[in-house]
């Protein structure tokens, strides 16, 4: 039994990497974002048919888009709300996120939680 609590400690602060979000960004004011009626998705028309190549150019902080499950997200709406911050999540901006995502959430209901950001289909 040499270090097993600690290399617990260790391995359990890698997996969950959770940052401290700031006032106003906790998993309830998502929800009630997402049922305000804002335009999350940042597009006139729903939906669209995305190209790779127009993927790629959204891939700033103020202009983010992912795919996952092979639908399009604006995912710019979220990254503030990101429980393992917003660097995390702009890993996958302007790329194919759906590996990642299925190795750090797949527990998470993606499609719920995004339903009001999705932009369209790949």
């Amino acid at each position: 039994q040499t270090g097993s609590s600690s290399e617990t400690q260790t391995s359990n602060e890698k997996r969950t990497r959770k940052v401290a979000l700031t006032p106003g960004h906790s998993p309830l004011d998502w929800a009630r974002l997402t049922s305000s009626g804002k335009n999350l998705r940042g597009t006139k028309s729903f939906p669209l048919r995305v190209t790779m190549d127009e993927l790629k150019s959204h891939n700033k902080r103020d202009d983010a888009w992912s795919i996952f499950n092979g639908k399009v997200y604006n995912i710019t709406p979220y990254l503030s709300f990101h429980p393992g911050g917003e660097e995390e999540l702009m890993r996958v901006a302007g790329r194919e996120g759906t590996k990642l995502f299925m190795l750090t959430h797949s527990w998470v209901n993606l499609e719920y939680m995004l339903h009001e950001c999705l932009i369209g289909m790949l």
